[in-house]
């Protein structure tokens, strides 16, 4: 049997760490952060809709694709306009434009079945369009392409392939290699609860949205696990996270695009925020951490994933117990036994 408070002793936290840890990060409300935060997200959302970010030229699917199969070691010679908006340890994250479903003959996009735009509340539902303001997030260093996953062929070539869920979920499963890291993960995680809420977004002098890391979380986090990945495609872990919240921009973009407008939903009884889009994104990536580190049932989370076709946002009520620094009164945790919190034994 081990309490909270004796695993954190194991993983080198005393107790003036824990409770400075969770004064940084805890989250006062969980079950009214959708409505609390609509406005700031909306904020962001109608940022990453103008041309703050650029929308380059005028390109077809096929230029999009090639271009980073083909310029992957150059970015300067992109068609796509880079819009640059995070830098850390001399790597670029960013927002490149434009992204795949904002292609000239992209025409994959339907309005949901409930989208109140005026076409499809007259009954004319929108299908076969594209997403003018869809991005595609970026890592680059040195002009070089870091946010792809590179194969080599058979036939001698290598094959491109954009970072994907699966391929950031085994970055991250690749990370669990000693006890020692679990730490790093669950700080990881939950970060990203924080980023999926736009918590630690804060207007800078330009009066545009930018996210600013918890601080000491972060240096407990990077002193374990500094990156993702190995040799010279090794990636600072604080640029992954800026990566994943430039996705969550575009993740809103995305379902405003198809029928949530401004990131809500009409109901017969009014009109309501959604967690739709950025919001169920990285709580997403906090449910598969959780997993990995055996605090929430990986076959549960497998089978969401299945059902929610790429999606399973974690739960409200399963958030505090996986990710116990978040908790408004740690005390409530801290001489509970693991188990207790829904944890495998470790």
């Amino acid at each position: 049997m081990k309490t909270l408070r004796e695993y954190y002793g194991e993983m080198g936290l005393n107790e003036t760490q824990i409770f400075l840890l969770n004064r940084e990060l805890s989250i006062p409300n969980l079950s009214n952060l959708t409505k609390a935060v609509h406005e700031k997200r909306l904020q962001s959302l109608n940022q990453a809709k103008s041309n703050t970010w650029n929308h380059g030229p005028q390109m077809n699917g096929e230029s999009i694709r090639n271009e980073v199969q083909q310029h992957h070691m150059n970015t300067n010679l992109w068609q796509r306009h880079l819009n640059p908006v995070y830098q850390v340890k001399g790597f670029t994250i960013g927002a490149a434009r434009p992204g795949k479903e904002a292609a000239q003959d992209y025409t994959n996009i339907n309005h949901y079945t409930h989208c109140t735009c005026p076409s499809c509340k007259s009954g004319t539902r929108v299908m076969g369009v594209n997403n003018p303001h869809d991005m595609f997030p970026y890592v680059e260093k040195n002009n070089v392409l870091m946010s792809v996953k590179r194969r080599n062929l058979k036939n001698g070539t290598i094959k491109i392939t954009p970072w994907t869920f699966e391929h950031l979920f085994s970055l991250i499963e690749g990370a669990y290699t000693s006890s020692e890291m679990q730490l790093a993960l669950e700080l990881l995680g939950s970060i990203m609860v924080r980023i999926a809420f736009m918590l630690d977004h804060e207007e800078n002098s330009d009066g545009l949205l930018r996210l600013s890391l918890p601080e000491m979380a972060t240096k407990e986090m990077t002193h374990h696990l500094p990156e993702l990945g190995e040799g010279e495609w090794a990636t600072p872990i604080e640029a992954v996270i800026y990566f994943l919240d430039i996705l969550g921009f575009n993740e809103d973009i995305k379902v405003d695009v198809c029928g949530y407008r401004n990131l809500t939903r009409e109901y017969a009884r009014g009109t309501k925020p959604q967690d739709n889009g950025r919001t169920n994104t990285l709580l997403t990536i906090s449910h598969m951490l959780a997993a990995v580190l055996h605090r929430r049932p990986i076959g549960e989370f497998a089978y969401g994933l299945h059902r929610g076709m790429g999606m399973n946002a974690m739960s409200r009520g399963k958030i505090n117990p996986a990710y116990p620094l978040l908790s408004p009164d740690i005390n409530e945790y801290l001489d509970k036994d693991i188990t207790e919190l829904g944890w495998s034994p470790q």
